[in-house]
């Protein structure tokens, strides 16, 4: 990036942007899709709260022994801990099953946004009105810098999650949104949630539980930064663009526009919401090989199964299955799960799937490769050309060949869920832990959020009634 570049105000502008951007001035359109989002997003902190898995037990237990101010409401449990508590536990609990939306240029976004805005909300007293500003706001913040950031890398090179750190600058600017933070505030908010260290993305192939957390860093980042700038301890206010800021760090230049785009094109249409509970990137493998199983593979006649897509998919290709994380991200465990099943299922029931032997004889014949061509693709990713396609060619015992490939899987712009199909994905989930009355409140209290005098009218919704 050249001297000439780099514009020094580029941190403070979209800082002004989440503080000025007026509520009457949000495309409907935007509002409504904002409202799936945060229902999309309690849905899977619902539903991991119902698991009772160790890690979602481990968490909410270090949240209540932590101490401090009751401000908000932990997600399932219905207690209230400290703001930042909260934010951590729950964060956790909206990434736990690998179930929550995302941008093909970043990573996930309301398993960060949407515990942020809430914790911070009943801290606050904020509105739902409020609520969903400072939400879409995160929203439209975080997909700009993940293009600003990362257009121009290539995520195959990269051996570090390196996204991560778009949650806590998001989560920032909307927790500063709500706690009215000035622009020097926000700007310098940001300064203090960029700042963090990286760790590996090894959890990938051992399964370990690092992943589960990493969310709730973020959130937990994004809300003591807040928190600080509104006592005045801040941060770099140049984070983005300075000598060694975040630009430099990756290699990337300032927009041309600077953050004309924020405000002028909404782009939370843009995003995924989940139909399978999997890294996305795996997410055409699953659909392709659904489209065999409905074709009528027999399991028992699968000779052997190639999956083809480019590096940076292909490498989440794991086949020592140890834990719910290693399931996520294995190609082979879900392309024989989909074979089998004709359905993708939770990841916490690996074990479970693992003796199933037509499952277990299936999954060491799933082998993944990649290709010069699909590299080409996710190069060239946009909304016209999606990141993900993947070709599952399977071949039979008695020599033939059948294949299916998937482009754009479910969920994605140009194949979007329904408003009805994300309402029956939450009432799936939540309804582990909710009766059914109680689910149809908390998405009638959603639907109408705008109408909602505190924030708080909703997360008491969030405890379960299932013993």
């Amino acid at each position: 990036m050249s001297e000439a570049s780099a514009s020094p105000g580029y941190t403070r502008q979209v800082a002004e942007f989440v503080t000025r951007a007026g509520v009457d001035g949000f495309p409907p359109e935007a509002v409504e899709r904002v409202k799936l989002h945060l229902l999309d997003g309690l849905g899977n902190m619902l539903g991991a709260y119902a698991t009772r898995h160790p890690v979602v037990e481990g968490v909410l237990r270090l949240a209540r022994e932590a101490g401090g101010r009751p401000e908000a409401t932990l997600a399932g449990a219905g207690e209230k801990v400290a703001c930042a508590d909260a934010a951590m536990a729950n964060a956790v609990l909206a990434n736990f099953l690998d179930f929550s939306d995302g941008h093909f240029m970043g990573g996930h976004i309301n398993d960060r946004l949407v515990p942020v805005c809430l914790a911070v909300g009943e801290r606050s007293g904020a509105s739902g009105r409020e609520v969903l500003a400072a939400l879409l706001l995160g929203y439209e913040v975080y997909i700009h810098l993940a293009a600003t950031l990362f257009a121009a890398v290539e995520a195959a090179s990269v051996r570090l999650p390196y996204f991560v750190v778009l949650g806590a600058l998001a989560g920032a600017a909307s927790a500063g949104r709500l706690l009215q933070l000035s622009a020097d505030q926000v700007a310098g908010a940001m300064g203090l949630a960029a700042s963090f260290h990286l760790a590996g993305a090894q959890y990938v192939h051992s399964g370990g539980h690092e992943k589960d957390l990493c969310p709730g860093h973020e959130a937990r980042r994004a809300v003591t930064a807040a928190l600080l700038a509104q006592h005045g301890v801040l941060g770099s206010a140049d984070i983005l663009e300075g000598e060694r800021g975040l630009l430099r760090l990756v290699g990337a230049d300032l927009p041309a526009e600077g953050t004309a785009d924020l405000g002028r094109r909404w782009r939370i249409g843009e995003c995924y919401i989940k139909p399978y509970p999997a890294c996305r990137y795996l997410h055409a493998s699953i659909e392709a090989a659904l489209q065999l199983h409905a074709q009528g593979v027999d399991p028992a006649e699968v000779e052997g199964v190639t999956v083809t897509t480019n590096s940076s998919s292909a490498a989440r290709t794991c086949y020592d299955i140890r834990s719910h994380v290693n399931a996520i991200f294995s190609h082979p465990y879900q392309v024989a799960v989909a074979l089998v099943e004709g359905k993708a299922d939770l990841p916490t029931a690996w074990a479970a799937k693992l003796q199933d032997p037509w499952i277990a004889a299936l999954l060491p014949r799933v082998r993944v490769r990649s290709t010069p061509a699909y590299d080409e693709l996710h190069r060239h990713r946009s909304l016209d050309q999606p990141p993900w396609p993947a070709e599952v060619e399977v071949v039979l015992r008695d020599g033939r060949r059948l294949a299916a490939r998937v482009k754009s899987p479910r969920g994605d712009p140009g194949a979007a869920l329904t408003a009805e199909e994300v309402e029956e994905k939450f009432a799936t989930l939540a309804g582990r832990a909710l009766r059914p009355e109680r689910v149809r409140r908390v998405r009638e209290t959603v639907r109408t959020l705008e109408a909602v005098p505190h924030i708080g009218a909703l997360t008491a919704l969030l405890c379960t009634d299932l013993r």
